[in-house]
């Protein structure tokens, strides 16, 4: 197959490349901001993501909940969400129901569920 009789196609490998660097930055810029949020946005991710099976929406908003202060949203969550983090980041990708996400989300559910002064 010669190039000259499908010229769209370099302009598509360019083109795609471009999206996926500027998907990245968008993906940054939007935990950068749930990170800066406060923790009940990303808790709100980690209960939107589950909701929808989204694994890698449960992923991030774990991995953001792992690495906040105990101070920030209650130590339970922080064990909770390093402990799933872990288990989801060593298992195959076969997980389907990882045995802490219960854990993470009864202490998320009990942080969201708590009064604020």
């Amino acid at each position: 197959m010669e190039t000259t009789d499908y010229l769209s196609l370099p302009s598509l490998t360019q083109i795609h490349a471009r999206l996926a660097a500027d998907s990245h930055r968008v993906e940054q810029i939007v935990d950068g901001q749930l990170e800066t949020s406060g923790q009940l946005d990303v808790i709100e991710r980690l209960f939107h993501a589950t909701s929808a099976e989204d694994w890698a929406g449960i992923t991030d908003a774990t991995r953001i909940l792992a690495n906040l202060r105990a101070e920030e949203v209650g130590a339970e969550v922080v064990n909770q969400a390093r402990q799933l983090y872990e288990e989801i980041i060593h298992a195959k990708a076969s997980l389907k129901q990882p045995k802490h996400l219960t854990n993470l989300l009864a202490a998320c559910h009990a942080v969201r569920s708590r009064p604020h002064s």
